[in-house]
């Protein structure tokens, strides 16, 4: 099994953003995630993880009353602009939601490019 630490960072972040969402008015989500344990956990498809059930059931509360959520997993290679933004939330000391009316740099400008016409990395095997 995953590292624990890993799993409460991405189920922790997950009803963070799923919270800031909701706070914002949105209530209708898409929901990606590149840990496929918390994915399926969330979706109910595996037994959670005691490390994360409490987290699983804040999310559950969370989207009770959306009109629809779907989350989907998809491999990290196949998420470089989120990925991307995550780094750079990071980075910023606002806790707050941000809206972009354009990309913050020309590095994220050609990560959302190749994302649109679907050009991923090659997935490594182990």
């Amino acid at each position: 099994m995953e590292d624990a630490s890993i799993l409460v960072a991405e189920a922790t972040a997950m009803r963070d953003g799923i919270h800031t969402a909701l706070q914002a008015g949105f209530r209708r989500l898409e929901v990606e995630g590149d840990n496929q344990i918390v994915i399926k956990a969330v979706q109910r498809e595996i037994q959670a993880p005691w490390q994360i059930a409490p987290i699983l059931e804040d999310i559950w509360n969370l989207i009770a009353d959306c009109e629809k959520v779907l989350f989907r997993h998809i491999y990290r290679e196949g998420n470089l602009a989120a990925d991307w933004m995550a780094k750079y939330g990071c980075t910023m000391r606002s806790h707050s939601l941000i809206y972009f009316y354009s990309p913050p740099c020309r590095q994220f400008l050609v990560l959302l490019v190749d994302d649109n016409l679907g050009r991923t990395l090659v997935r490594r095997a182990t």
